[in-house]
């Protein structure tokens, strides 16, 4: 096997991810609209409601996946190109936080409490940033392009 074959098959392999139709894309939406009202409504109505607020947090993770690896109405090469750059920009951006978020939190806890007691950052947050910026930065790049 040479190497044309080897990357003919490793394409071949990475073509068999498809992404979900666009009808998933408007049921995230809306599903997100509700969730994270349910994420309020848990949060500051009923206080006592921590595992209903953790579900429906975790719905809202569920909800921007589905809008985020749903097609456009007409997907082509160009929004292939900008959904690749917005994961790339989102990427970069959830490492950068991930790495930024420790310290700030630690310089912010010394100067106010002088307290330095270190917190682990949630993987949620990290989850929800990335999947926010990639929406984002998609829907942004669309704009530019268009």
């Amino acid at each position: 096997m040479n190497l044309t074959q080897i990357c003919e098959k490793e394409q071949q392999t990475l073509n068999r991810f498809q992404l979900l139709s666009h009808s998933f894309k408007m049921l995230g939406w809306s599903g997100l609209i509700i969730s994270v009202l349910a994420v309020l409504f848990f949060h500051f109505i009923m206080e006592d409601a921590a595992i209903l607020l953790s579900v429906a947090a975790k719905m809202v993770l569920v909800f921007m996946l589905l809008i985020s690896v749903s097609k456009e109405k007409q997907e082509d090469e160009m929004i292939q190109k900008l959904r690749v750059q917005s994961y790339s920009i989102a990427f970069i951006l959830g490492v950068i936080y991930a790495l930024a978020m420790p310290v700030i939190d630690f310089a912010v806890d010394f100067v106010i409490n002088m307290d330095t007691s270190y917190s682990e950052m949630s993987s949620s947050i990290v989850l929800w940033f990335m999947l926010a910026m990639q929406i984002a930065f998609f829907q942004l790049l669309k704009k530019v392009q268009s």
